[in-house]
């Protein structure tokens, strides 16, 4: 009896659900959706004398890395903080990498004093005036408590709307070489009768050269907003190597175009950004180490066996493929976009950057660079003695330097015997670039005929046969000396 009742009872459910009812919330347990972007402090201004609430968002996996980051200080954070924080960490997740990983600042700055904060001048209302003063708040104050507390690089960028945005370019133009970019959406350019438009001409007709960024944009505000006389300034007299971009987008409105503009403006000036060694500086503005670099250590021979098991390979711990190369009793280090650094040995396993190099091509001064190899397949890149970045090798062969000529002869496109899995085979100045319909990725030579590309954590090794005619005609792809695909080039 009692197993029929069960068999009853579950009838009865059955027979409830299968006629579409639909049920009740109260029948579910409920759990509250945790989001987090970050933290708030209260931080004490001397200059300001009161307190600021800032907002910090740290990258993913910040805690379990050695990593440095970039810093964006936004104004508002009241409105802006969680979305920029989200924004940003969507871009730079590793499945997209449009921009590099970067910690956000948050500045709250809402409340009756928000256009005082903002505006460099009294103005109309006589309500303005204070944005002097916060600034001095921003760089004497929270950057240098910023740069102590959390790993930096020296690359900031200051972002902003609306008066926010005219603080930006309130900055950009009594300071413009401090923060290396600068996002202004919907700037209140009219304020105090174009104060700061004026200012603006006067800044970029007298500067010649202008290593830094600025990306602008407005809604629907019109041309009232003074906006679009910016534009037509920054196109009249805007320095050549002064990177700039202006969008419109009249089918927002002013309290939407925050969205819009901190997607669209932080992947124009962090698009094309790289990790350095050790910090970032440039030729303009470079970055000095305070103490100074120690004398730089003796140079010693070693044999070209010690010297090729070193060649090869490494990723590091941002990322990086540093390609390291054997060069008479050196090793020539490529990576990304930076320039060909040589590295002069001053023991078996220890090398080290000249200081020329150091400060005319890294653009650092006061600093020692060094790359030590724990093993033979392992890296440690060392600044002042401070750990930077490590890297594990990926292929172990050593890597050789081609002439143009025989990199030349793997140009072309290749068909190969899985669908889906054609790719183009380029050359860019000394280096060769394999190209699929996902993305672009270095090529790098092992032998006349043999060459290696790591591609979505797969490191593969490309051997190619040519004809009687010595065309090549035919590559093999492998991983672990087992062939995965055959391709045939077509041109």
């Amino acid at each position: 009896m009692k197993k029929f009742t069960l068999l009853c009872l579950a009838g009865m459910i059955c027979s409830v659900l299968a006629s579409g009812q639909v049920p009740a919330l109260s029948d579910f347990k409920t759990e509250p959706v945790t989001v987090t972007t970050g933290y708030s402090l209260k931080f004490h201004s001397a200059i300001l004398n009161e307190d600021r609430t800032i907002m910090i968002s740290l990258p993913e996996g910040y805690e379990k890395s050695t990593k440095k980051y970039p810093v964006l200080y936004m104004l508002d954070a009241q409105w802006n903080f969680n979305h920029t924080a989200q924004n940003l960490g969507w871009l730079s997740n590793s499945d997209i990498k449009s921009i590099p990983q970067t910690i956000v600042v948050g500045i709250v700055t809402g409340g009756d004093r928000r256009e005082h904060d903002l505006t460099p001048t009294p103005g109309n209302s006589h309500k303005g005036g204070g944005a002097d003063s916060l600034y001095r708040f921003i760089k004497e104050e929270l950057v240098p408590f910023v740069e102590k507390n959390y790993r930096t690089y020296n690359y900031r960028l200051l972002g902003g709307v609306s008066f926010g945005g005219l603080f930006v370019m309130n900055a950009f133009v009594s300071d413009p070489l401090y923060f290396n970019a600068y996002l202004s959406l919907s700037p209140s350019m009219w304020w105090d009768n174009n104060i700061i438009l004026n200012k603006t001409q006067e800044l970029l007709a007298k500067t010649p050269d202008f290593p830094t960024r600025l990306y602008l944009t407005m809604a629907n505000e019109g041309l009232s907003m003074g906006v679009d006389s910016l534009d037509a300034l920054l196109k009249k007299y805007a320095p050549k190597n002064f990177a700039w971009k202006f969008d419109k987008h009249p089918d927002e409105v002013h309290n939407t175009i925050h969205f819009k503009g901190i997607w669209d403006g932080i992947k124009f000036l962090l698009a094309d950004w790289h990790y350095p060694i050790i910090d970032f500086g440039t030729k303009e503005k470079p970055f000095s180490v305070p103490g100074g670099a120690a004398d730089a250590p003796k140079i010693v021979k070693l044999s070209a066996t010690v010297l090729n098991n070193y060649s090869g390979l490494y990723q590091d711990s941002f990322g990086r493929m540093l390609a390291i190369v054997k060069a008479n009793n050196t090793l020539v280090v490529s990576c990304d976009r930076l320039p060909l650094l040589t590295l002069y040995p001053e023991s078996e396993s220890k090398f080290f950057l000249n200081d020329n190099a150091v400060r005319n091509d890294l653009y650092l001064k006061g600093m020692q660079v060094r790359f030590e190899f724990p093993k033979s397949d392992s890296l440690v890149v060392t600044g002042n003695g401070k750990t930077d970045c490590t890297a594990k090798k990926l292929m172990h062969s050593p890597i050789v330097a081609l002439s143009d000529e025989v990199l030349q002869q793997f140009v072309g496109t290749y068909i190969t015997s899985v669908p889906n899995n054609n790719f183009r085979i380029t050359k860019k100045d000394h280096t060769l670039i394999l190209t699929t319909d996902a993305a672009p990725f270095s090529v790098y030579p092992m032998s006349t005929n043999k060459l290696f590309v790591f591609i979505n954590g797969m490191g593969l090794e490309l051997e190619f046969l040519k004809d009687a005619s010595t065309n090549t005609t035919k590559v093999n792809v492998t991983k672990d000396g087992k062939v995965m695909l055959e391709a045939k080039k077509t041109n």
